[in-house]
């Protein structure tokens, strides 16, 4: 727990005003942190294949989990990736990460995009669930961080501590490659 929370301050030192536990930028929202939080055990994700990611059965590993909304069209996605290859490079094995596209209508663009970084982790989308079931699309609102023009702030990381809780959502670009938070993220 506290090294998440060591975790979460040093990525959010350099970030945007912190909003409660939203760390970064500071974009009108259409959902409360907490529908954002909930989100996570409610929202369906699948593969490339269109199996399933049970989020709770992968964090039952007792790592954290680090779940990073990702889009090919998005600037700062694409610079966090030197970020990323040093974690695959350093401690790949520390956290649980999974990337999610940004948008479900992108997914192939991103997956293709995704793919050429070499990284052992997957991307997923969100579900066709949402096309027919209410509750269910409310979630990927929720999920997404819907702002209140009805779009989404990318990238977008749920830090998720060893016991299935969110201790920290942070929108905006992180960099992993500075040595110092690599380190933080890295430690035992």
């Amino acid at each position: 727990m506290r090294r998440s929370l060591l975790v979460t301050l040093l990525l959010g030192a350099s970030l945007a005003s912190a909003h409660a536990e939203i760390i970064g930028a500071n974009a009108p929202r259409a959902v409360a942190e907490d529908e954002m939080k909930a989100s996570l055990g409610e929202v369906d994700l699948v593969g490339a294949n269109g199996a399933p990611l049970d989020l709770r059965a992968l964090m039952a590993n007792g790592r954290p989990t680090l779940v990073s909304l990702w889009a090919y069209w998005c600037p700062n996605c694409l610079a966090e990736m030197k970020g990323f290859k040093a974690i695959a490079a350093a401690c790949p094995d520390r956290w649980n990460i999974v990337f999610v596209s940004a948008r479900a209508s992108d997914y192939p663009k991103d997956l293709a995009k995704f793919k050429t970084y070499g990284l052992t982790w997957k991307i997923f989308r969100v579900g066709d669930s949402t096309k027919t079931d209410v509750a269910k699309a409310q979630s990927a609102r929720a999920f997404y961080g819907a702002t209140a023009d009805g779009g989404v702030v990318t990238p977008l990381h749920y830090f998720i501590g060893a016991s299935g809780r969110v201790d920290a959502i942070v929108s905006g670009r992180l960099n992993f490659a500075e040595p110092q938070r690599l380190a933080a993220f890295c430690a035992d």
